[in-house]
């Protein structure tokens, strides 16, 4: 997966998104890598997220430290 703002490629690790330079982007607004849309990742943290009970849930729960709405988000 690779970041929306700068390019680069992305892995997630625990709950955040990290280049080979560190989590932080400098081409992004909140200074935080945001992954490219796949329909089955989330953008802000890149695990996997499935619905479940009217929200969006990844092993990590539903709750992504990194979204500015604290709610995982697909696209």
């Amino acid at each position: 997966m690779t970041c929306r703002y700068c390019g680069y490629e992305l892995k997630p690790q625990g709950q955040e998104l990290r280049s080979k330079f560190g989590p932080a982007c400098k081409g992004s607004p909140s200074g935080k890598h945001v992954a490219v849309a796949d329909g089955s990742s989330c953008v802000y943290c890149g695990r996997p997220a499935k619905p479940m009970n009217g929200s969006l849930r990844t092993n990590y729960g539903a709750v992504c430290p990194n979204s500015p709405t604290k709610a995982h988000c697909l696209q």
